[in-house]
């Protein structure tokens, strides 16, 4: 099998089963989904049915409204998909334990996607070992996998980049697809996905207004097609300028699974022009994004700052916690805009309008946040709550480890100063450089 070292064996038990149960759990997509074709691969070897669950947990912490919205839109493309090739679906409302169990015990193998959250793999192995089956995780949102880039935390993106780039190549191209040859099981849809915000409200979830992405692989698509056609070209000299638009608007997709980050870098390979767009891009596809998910697949947890930052960074914030902070602001002010700094102000807004902040502003809106607070632990914790409430790619390797670097991870020391010591540091200045800032606030 091509991509047989995506596949790990986390626990190994003898036993008959009526199907093999592939636990959709991280790459909520059919296209490029490695444990997808894994489980097909499985139940065409066993003569057994194949039956996929998503279990669809609405006490799962820090989700609301508008994270369930773009989350249930990226089912509806699953689950009519999956249909079409006759492959069974079930769709289950409750606690993961709980509606896992029955599942497992008329599966003769369990297949799911593997988890680089601290949280997520403690949960994994505690229901893995509450239940006797086999159990398959595949590493199938990343371009490479987290265990074969490196068996350890990595210091920053120089020391992780060689590793991705000689095996790069080699696991791009490692998908094979299988054709299923089961029976079809008859789905089982708990979830009404034809009036997704009418189930929602029926679910008295914490209400966050929806943000003006649709979820699911046919959206991702569009956004692909959408920074290909028309903001590849501009990527390299316009990447830090919020008023060019020329993101590519794919993170929420790649949180969620909507899309493969392999899909992507193969469909911008097919793109002629100037290739430091294309080069640019991939390091932040892939060497930024893997680097983050090494990071948080090698952490225990990620909320006590002393285990997660570089010891210079936490060193040189205790030389400084007793500096004076002209303005310090409450997280109620933070989160309504009510700061002195109308730039600030407006990539709260950012966020709070379009579930995201542009890469270069999340910078200064962290940085900033940092200097406002009274210490580096409430900066953390604001930082963490605002961007996990309302950016629709929070709670992702991507996110915690962009927030960390405004607090020195894999960065280097610089000019020590105030507050922050010898973190970078960032000012208005450092945007007035790079763009219009007043079209950004009016915007």
């Amino acid at each position: 099998m091509k991509f047989d070292r995506r596949v790990e064996e986390v626990q190994a038990f003898d036993k008959a089963g009526k199907y093999i149960l592939y636990w959709m759990q991280g790459a909520f997509r059919t296209r490029y989904n490695h444990s997808l074709e894994y489980a097909k691969y499985l139940s065409n070897k066993q003569f057994l049915p194949l039956l996929v669950l998503v279990v669809v947990d609405f006490s799962y912490p820090e989700g609301n409204f508008r994270s369930f919205k773009f989350f249930l839109e990226g089912l509806k493309d699953v689950s009519d998909e999956l249909t079409s090739q006759k492959i069974g679906i079930d769709m289950v409302v409750g606690r993961f334990q709980d509606v896992l169990r029955p599942y497992i015990e008329n599966a003769k193998i369990m297949v799911t996607d593997k988890s680089y959250l601290p949280n997520l793999i403690n949960m994994k192995n505690t229901i893995y070992g509450e239940n006797k089956i086999t159990v398959y995780q595949v590493d199938t949102n990343l371009v490479l996998p987290v265990n074969l880039a490196s068996p350890k935390r990595e210091y920053a993106a120089y020391t992780i980049r060689p590793k991705i780039l000689k095996h790069l190549e080699e696991h791009r191209h490692d998908f094979e697809e299988f054709k299923y040859n089961g029976a079809f099981l008859h789905p089982k849809i708990e979830i009404d996905l034809d009036n997704i915000e009418n189930e929602l409200i029926r679910q008295n979830l914490i209400f966050v207004s929806p943000a003006p992405y649709v979820g699911g692989y046919k959206e991702a698509k569009k956004n692909l097609d959408d920074f290909i056609g028309n903001k590849l070209k501009y990527y390299k000299d316009f990447r830090s300028d919020p008023n060019k638009d020329i993101e590519s608007n794919l993170s929420p997709y790649l949180h969620f699974g909507n899309i493969s980050p392999i899909e992507i870098l193969n469909e911008l390979e097919k793109v002629k022009g100037n290739p430091e767009n294309y080069y640019s891009f991939q390091e932040e596809l892939v060497v930024r994004r893997e680097l983050s998910h090494n990071f948080t697949y090698y952490s225990n947890e990620l909320k006590n700052l002393e285990n997660l930052l570089p010891s210079w960074a936490i060193k040189t914030f205790d030389e400084h916690e007793d500096d004076k902070r002209e303005y310090v602001y409450s997280l109620e002010e933070f989160e309504d805009s009510k700061t002195h700094d109308e730039i600030w102000n407006a990539s709260q807004r950012e966020l709070k309008k379009r579930g995201k902040i542009h890469n270069y502003m999340r910078m200064y809106w962290g940085k900033k946040i940092i200097e406002w607070s009274i210490n580096i632990e409430d900066a953390y914790d604001a930082m963490i709550y605002l961007n996990n409430k309302y950016a629709l790619d929070g709670r992702d390797p991507n996110s915690y480890v962009g927030i960390l670097w405004c607090f020195g991870l894999h960065d280097r020391a610089f000019k020590e100063r105030k507050i922050f010591g010898k973190v970078r540091w960032m000012s208005k200045g450092s945007l007035i450089r790079k763009f219009d800032l007043n079209k950004y606030i009016k915007n």
